[in-house]
């Protein structure tokens, strides 16, 4: 990594806000709505002063980035934004935890939130693994997931490959709610009968926790996250559903698919 440059102030407070917001209110430090949706909306919050320690650019695999250190409403932040081509999920993946690294190793005594970002724009999970967090009173480099306590499980039919996830409102967050996020991977892309099918069955599995559970089904390679995309219906959304414990039914966009007995 070479020389910095200079990025205009607006653009520096917009990304650093949606990147911070992850990790404040994680933290604690702020909180938004409860439920399975979105819990905070980084783009209400008011624009926050941006505190830049450090700006590197570097480049891999034909691929510009700039690492961005700094500090807002007291979280500290690694941000990794590519212009042009991006890299390979797999280089990008490296490009994160690698600048991550750098910046513990500056200073190791607080937490650290790293983001990649294509301009202003947060990388989707199909482009990388996903932001990583430093905990220092840990002195481990976790995944969010892993920050927040999400316990994920997984296993295999004959047919597909399924990952749960037991998620939760960010502490602080009343009413808690905890409720159950279920990824169907094919191989293959499958007939939308087999695939609401397979939602049916993965749900009928977990409806004895007697949680809420979101379902999708996406097609990729079990072994690559970063190459599951979810599957479209014919209306040309998603192929997801939406349990509910309370009422036993199946919905999508408000449809009753079926009722569990």
């Amino acid at each position: 990594m070479s020389a910095t440059r200079k990025r205009p102030r607006s653009e520096w407070c917009r990304r650093s806000a949606i990147a911070a917001s992850t990790l404040l209110v994680a933290i604690c430090i702020a909180c938004g709505g409860g439920g399975p949706g979105s819990q905070t909306s980084a783009k209400k919050k008011k624009e926050s002063a941006v505190k830049v320690l450090s700006l590197d650019v570097g480049e891999a695999d034909g691929a510009k980035f700039e690492v961005s250190v700094e500090d807002i409403d007291g979280v500290r932040l690694c941000n990794i934004t590519f212009s042009g081509k991006l890299p390979s999920p797999a280089t990008v993946d490296k490009i994160v935890r690698e600048s991550l690294e750098k910046a513990v190793r500056k200073d190791p005594s607080k937490d650290i939130l790293a983001t990649a970002f294509m301009g202003n724009d947060t990388l989707t999970s199909n482009q990388y693994s996903g932001k990583l967090v430093y905990k220092a009173a840990e002195k481990k480099i976790l995944t969010l997931d892993e920050y927040r306590g999400v316990k994920v499980s997984t296993f295999s039919t004959s047919s597909y490959f399924v990952q749960i996830k037991e998620d939760q409102t960010y502490p602080g967050i009343e009413p808690a709610k905890k409720w159950l996020s279920l990824t169907i991977v094919f191989p293959k892309t499958p007939s939308r009968k087999i695939a609401y099918d397979a939602i049916f069955t993965e749900i009928a599995k977990v409806a004895t926790k007697g949680l809420d559970v979101n379902a999708c089904v996406s097609v990729g390679d079990k072994n690559v996250k970063t190459s599951w995309k979810q599957m479209r219906d014919n209306d040309g959304a998603y192929v997801f559903a939406k349990y509910d414990s309370a009422t036993r039914e199946v919905t999508r966009k408000g449809e009753v698919l079926k009722k569990l007995k």
